[in-house]
């Protein structure tokens, strides 16, 4: 199975993660991973620093974003052309001269002007009440680019939650992808990436990579693998 991780922060999201980009590219090549998508908190500012290390190391970058909207929910974008990055660069902007130093504040309404050309994938930890509205929303703004993250958490009743996750994106209309949340660094910096089999299989955007199958341990996914065998590909 064909493996690339695309939620990974670095130590450029302050008090968020803790690895150099040098770091988790060398041992992604270590592991053999095809790609790897930076997604730093409501910045792009590691990611000439990614370029350098994935050109080095082999492994592609996938360039990204985390945007923690205010009064909102949390989404990550992943600009498919020069044009979506640089519409991508002045939205941070925006935010960034809203909030101050340090700071970002955009809403749903800045992402939605500013989202042509960005495949954008909703966080949602829990099926709570905003989740529907949240995802009619990304529906409506991004279209076949709206995307329902399926996040592996390895808590009691995972496969339960990702069921229902599941479950009201197809209400929505809104293709699933699986990742994981990897914030980067540990008491072996070089493990930020593990080798172990994953639980989630992921399809690099926009750029061909085969995904995997949400595979989570039998006795706890049974439910889910029957109603959704396959998690849909980010293309």
């Amino acid at each position: 199975m064909n493996y690339a991780e695309l939620q990974v922060t670095t130590h450029f999201s302050f008090l968020r993660g803790a690895s150099h980009p040098e770091e988790l590219f060398v041992r992604a090549a270590e592991l053999g991973l095809p790609a790897l998508g930076m997604v730093d908190r409501n910045s792009l500012a590691g990611i000439v620093q990614a370029h350098q290390h994935a050109e080095k190391a082999g492994v592609r970058l996938v360039v990204g974003c985390r945007l923690d909207l205010t009064g909102g929910p949390s989404v990550l974008v992943y600009p498919t052309d020069r044009a979506a990055y640089s519409r991508l660069c002045r939205l941070l902007s925006l935010g960034k001269r809203r909030a101050g130093k340090g700071a970002c504040d955009l809403g749903w309404s800045d992402l939605a002007a500013h989202g042509e050309g960005l495949l954008a994938v909703l966080l949602a930890d829990q099926p709570d009440a905003a989740l529907g509205s949240d995802l009619h929303r990304l529906r409506g703004d991004f279209g076949d680019r709206a995307y329902l993250a399926l996040t592996i958490r390895r808590r009691p009743n995972d496969a339960v939650r990702l069921q229902l996750l599941a479950d009201a994106a197809a209400a929505a209309r809104v293709a699933t992808v699986a990742t994981r949340t990897r914030k980067g660094g540990s008491h072996d910096r070089r493990s930020a990436i593990r080798a172990r089999p994953l639980a989630a299989g992921l399809c690099a955007l926009a750029i061909g990579f085969v995904a995997g199958r949400l595979s989570a341990q039998p006795s706890r996914s049974a439910s889910y693998r029957q109603g959704h065998p396959e998690v849909r590909h980010l293309r």
